[in-house]
């Protein structure tokens, strides 16, 4: 049986990943920095913490894998999330993100000298350096890395043809870390033995930069049916659109503002749900619309009572990996309007689960969103297939997914 150590400096999907190959037999060891384990700082600073903080903070942890975690750089990772919050676009912020990358990553290579794993996963941060060292001490291990999000050169592109098209420079500023990537090919695109990737957008910007085909896996990320259950329906005078994330210009706010603007109020209602800028410009010529509402951000059991009120998700993303919240909307049974670069594109029908529009098109998705207000007696009927496309897409399935992708970049298959 293979042996695989996952590393990841923050958590993301890597706990799912984690425990399906525990599941499997095949996990050496989980490494990360900052975990709920009894004595940790970790579990210090969180029963300092008051309410949702401190929900938040001890839910670092998982049934499954506990025993195989081995934690690196636990204060340094501490520091990062308090600066992630408050100083997020902070030059500090990001050397520290990079500090931990490399050292996180450097230990790992090194214990893989140690332990003889088959291979090791990486989430994204993976440098030239890492791969020097990679050769130096364990040069028979496979280097898999999971790439969440599309490249930053590639949405680099995505981002400046909206710009042209939109006249709005702010993205610069907003979306700096993306903008000022280095433009040199990431060596990891080349070096590496495999990719897992959430979507076929992920993938497509990996070839791009000239990674082989034949070593990109796409496993598509998965929803927690058992939270996120379907809604009951009722007809109300009003469609209620829902739109779940941060609240920029990468997600399309751009676009999906003043195309919403575009529909008669009094059939009509938005809620954008996530953390904003109060002191975006256009966050503000909004704000004060009768039908459009700022919920900020929310905790998962708070956003799936609003999913449970809303009728429509919709996510005109520039640039996703797979966006989870919208698996998580058709779990709870809601059509989705999404672009054709969010991820979740990949997974739904046009016209039956919900609605694909092309990036930066505010016409095409003002029609879109026409279209459910025109036809309000489709929702149900669509928002039930979407709920059955979601059953076929649980964490269970990601996880059977993941090895089965793993074994065939081993060679297994």
């Amino acid at each position: 049986m293979k042996k695989i150590i996952v590393v990841h400096p923050g958590k993301q999907h890597s706990y799912r990943l984690a425990e399906a190959l525990k599941q499997n037999d095949m996990l050496q060891y989980y490494i990360t920095t900052v975990y709920n384990r009894d004595n940790s700082w970790t579990n210090r600073v969180g029963n300092l913490l008051k309410g949702d903080n401190k929900k938040r903070f001890l839910t670092r942890k998982s049934l499954v894998f506990d025993e195989n975690v081995l934690q690196y750089c636990e204060l340094r990772g501490l520091l990062y999330l308090l600066l992630i919050r408050i100083v997020p676009r902070a030059a500090i912020t990001r050397r520290l993100e990079k500090n931990i990358h490399y050292n996180v990553y450097k230990k790992t290579i090194k214990l893989a000298k140690k332990t003889k794993p088959d291979a090791i996963v990486f989430f994204g941060g993976v440098s030239d350096k890492h791969f020097r060292l990679k050769e130096k001490y364990c040069p028979n291990v496979k280097v898999i890395i999971d790439v969440p999000t599309p490249l930053d050169q590639y949405v680099k592109n995505v981002l400046n043809n909206d710009i042209n098209i939109t006249g709005d420079i702010y993205t610069k500023i907003e979306q700096s870390a993306t903008w000022n990537v280095e433009s040199t090919i990431p060596s990891r695109v080349y070096k590496a033995d495999g990719f897992l990737v959430g979507s076929s957008f992920v993938k497509k910007s990996l070839m791009y930069y000239g990674a082989d085909e034949n070593k990109i896996k796409i496993v598509p990320y998965g929803v927690d049916v058992s939270k996120f259950k379907l809604k009951e329906y009722s007809r109300t005078d009003k469609v209620n659109f829902i739109f779940v994330g941060l609240v920029n210009r990468r997600k399309g706010i751009q676009h999906l503002l003043p195309a919403f603007a575009r529909i008669d109020p009094d059939r009509a209602n938005l809620h954008i749900v996530g953390k904003y800028n109060e002191n975006d410009k256009l966050i503000n010529k909004y704000r004060n619309n009768a039908n459009i509402y700022f919920d900020g951000f929310v905790l998962q059991d708070e956003l799936v009572n609003l999913y449970n009120e809303s009728d429509v998700f919709v996510l005109p993303s520039l640039g996703e990996g797979l966006a989870q919240v919208g698996i998580e909307a058709m779990s709870c049974g809601l059509p989705i309007i999404v672009s054709e670069n969010s991820g979740v594109n990949d997974l739904i029908v046009e016209g039956v689960e919900g609605k694909i529009v092309p990036v930066s098109n505010q016409d095409a998705l003002y029609n879109a969103m026409k279209w459910f207000v025109d036809h309000s007696d489709k929702i149900e009927e669509m928002g039930l297939e979407a709920h059955e496309l979601a059953l076929k897409h649980t964490w269970e399935h990601y996880g059977c997914n993941a090895v089965r992708a793993i074994g065939e970049i081993l060679g297994e298959a």
